[in-house]
């Protein structure tokens, strides 16, 4: 017997060890992924003081953190269970603004939330002027993915009978399509900020580490687009 055939029944072992590490990696890195994705929902909601409002098909919506009339946290829930809390840093430039009357999908799957960005704007004398702008996205109640966050006539559109959300701006938008996914941040088509959307967070939500996505979350990590801690890299790399 030759030395090739010695060694030729080893393959296909050789391989299936390959594919056992590179899937036992990737379920790593989506555990640690889901953790990460869970540190801003650790909070009791229930506890301290804050704004409620119902919003239908057993979605509450909690406002803290008040600011001028505007909050700077928000937390989401469902049948009486924390979904996502939400709370932007001093570095934003937006809040949260209360709705007393909050928009949700048909099914109940969806709920529309407000924020208003606000920032000076140098004017030609040299003084400044304060600018605001009103801001709305969906946030799913199982997930807790935010998306589709736009302004202007976007804003004031409605829900049709087959949930897709309808707008002057935009005439139907089917609501899963408009999420935004590692491969956005891998193209250059999205950018991290200090946004309610544009967290590591939230893309973990809207698009969660698997075998599908799992080549767009390595060039994200390595491109440095988010910051991700050694030990997170450590269980990609394995090393």
């Amino acid at each position: 017997m030759s030395r090739s055939d010695q060694h030729e029944p080893l393959m296909p072992i050789a391989c299936s060890r390959l594919k056992m590490t590179v899937s036992w990696r990737m379920n790593l890195l989506s555990l640690i992924f889901t953790l990460l994705a869970t540190l801003a929902s650790t909070e009791d909601t229930k506890a301290g003081s804050g704004r409620w409002v119902h919003a239908g098909s057993n979605i509450t919506l909690r406002y803290d953190g008040e600011e001028s009339g505007r909050y700077r946290n928000l937390s989401v829930m469902k049948q009486g269970k924390l979904v996502r809390r939400m709370a932007l840093g001093k570095r934003s430039y937006s809040l949260f603004e209360y709705d007393p009357d909050p928009t949700t999908s048909p099914d109940g799957r969806y709920v529309l939330v407000t924020d208003l960005e606000s920032g000076e704007v140098g004017l030609t004398d040299g003084r400044g002027s304060l600018h605001e702008r009103q801001y709305c996205g969906f946030i799913d109640t199982q997930s807790g993915c935010l998306f589709a966050r736009q302004t202007g006539q976007f804003c004031g559109g409605q829900f049709n009978d087959a949930g897709a959300w309808v707008s002057s701006a935009l005439p139907e938008l089917i609501l899963a399509d408009g999420r935004p996914t590692a491969e956005d941040y891998v193209s250059g088509r999205l950018s991290p900020s200090d946004a309610p959307d544009g967290s590591l967070d939230n893309l973990l939500r809207c698009d969660p580490p698997g075998p599908g996505n799992r080549d767009h979350y390595e060039k994200l990590i390595d491109a440095g687009i988010f910051n991700v801690t050694p030990s997170q890299r450590r269980a990609l790399y394995g090393g």
